[in-house]
């Protein structure tokens, strides 16, 4: 190695409750680089072990970062409370400094985002360790915050995804939800296949009463799918699951089921049919092929395309459009392509069934007025959400 190396830093993350602490050292007899990280709880100033115990998120991430650091070249070592990895001899220092960065800039990517305590008696019954939901102005905001693993979803990710969308659902005050990801690498990447599902069935596959992906299809709320990165297997799945899919241009689609022995099927796997044919469907899901956003746009797979720095731009006027039309009438409309997705022909439409004097309602004369008068809507006339439970 050219030159010793000895690099020291921490980032502390106040809302979250923890300090990360990270140093890449040269041993003067010319030995490997090293590489480690800890963490401290700030309310205690004492080190934080790596258990679910003491704190899932930190447990999950550590977990997850470990393995991460292979991909720079470091070979690590997950020990109680402290990560230990080895550089490859054949590292320049420059490849040592940028891996350090990052690593620091992989922490920042999660630990940033959290919006409340994840550690000692002040995180309360809402924290979420994988992922962060806020609502705001009509809008449910749901990030998936993994990105140490590309979001990959376990078992505890889907069960919070179930319960945030559920309050969501439950919220006649919420017009729209979006999911996306944390970090620009990742959208969603399927099923975390590092937990191992007959080892660790409820870490892996969930215990939710209701699944996250049949709440976002019978919530009365239209859901967006904003995508900055990879959506693979069964986060293809919930890209196109949801209503609408908003990509950048670094995204990815695609399948990986038949290639990697993940035996999906039925619903999940049919229903991508009615969103871009037959054809492409097998394709997609047999095959196993990855598809650019553009290409995935083509095929009707996402709505919009954009640069990563226009995401949110493009998702904000998505939001804009979604408040200005009837509440109610989107859910009935939402209720009848599910129905067409699971290939039902019932004797009753959504309206016939759960609005049949909605013609005659306040919010259709206001509608039409609005429209003729060239005027904008007086929300207030909105009708509330049908109660329809959720199964």
């Amino acid at each position: 190695m050219s030159s010793n190396i000895n690099m020291e830093t921490s980032a502390s993350y106040q809302t979250a409750g923890v300090r990360f602490n990270l140093s890449l050292t040269t041993p003067p007899e010319g030995d490997q680089a090293q590489f480690s990280i800890t963490v401290d709880d700030l309310a205690t100033g004492q080190r934080l072990p790596f258990s679910h115990q003491a704190c899932p998120a930190v447990h999950d991430f550590t977990r997850g970062f470990a393995r991460w650091l292979g991909t720079k070249g470091f070979r690590a070592t997950r020990n109680d409370d402290e990560i230990v990895a080895a550089a490859r001899a054949e590292l320049t220092a420059p490849q040592l400094i940028q891996g350090f960065r990052d690593a620091l800039d992989m922490v920042d990517q999660k630990f940033s985002n959290y919006l409340s305590p994840i550690v000692g008696p002040n995180m309360g019954s809402d924290s979420y360790s994988d992922v962060v939901y806020r609502k705001e102005d009509g809008v449910a905001w749901l990030l998936l915050n993994r990105p140490e693993t590309y979001n990959a979803k376990r078992g505890i990710t889907m069960d919070e995804m179930a319960d945030s969308l559920l309050d969501a659902a439950g919220d006649s005050s919420i017009r729209v939800v979006v999911i996306s990801g944390a970090g620009p690498n990742g959208f969603c990447t399927g099923n975390d296949q590092s937990y191992d599902p007959e080892l660790e069935h409820s870490d892996y596959r969930g215990e939710a009463e209701v699944r996250y992906s049949q709440v976002i299809q019978q919530m009365p709320q239209p859901v967006i799918a904003a995508v900055d990165g990879f959506a693979i297997g069964s986060g293809n799945i919930l890209a196109y699951t949801c209503d609408f899919t908003v990509a950048t241009t670094r995204s990815r689609f695609g399948q990986t089921g038949p290639r990697v022995g993940s035996p999906a099927n039925g619903h999940s796997v049919a229903m991508l049919a009615a969103r871009v044919g037959q054809k492409r469907a097998r394709e997609i899901w047999m095959l196993c092929r990855q598809y650019t956003a553009q290409q995935a746009y083509d095929m009707g797979l996402v709505n919009a395309v954009v640069e990563p720095d226009q995401l949110w731009t493009e998702v904000d006027r998505w939001i804009a459009d979604i408040k200005n039309v009837s509440p109610v009438i989107l859910q009935m409309q939402k209720m009848s392509f599910n129905r067409h997705d699971h290939f039902q022909e019932p004797e009753l439409t959504p309206f016939q069934e759960y609005m049949p004097d909605y013609s005659a309602s306040e919010e259709t004369r206001e509608r039409r007025m609005a429209f003729i008068e060239r005027r904008p809507i007086d929300a207030s006339k909105n009708l509330p959400y049908v109660k329809i439970p959720i199964r």
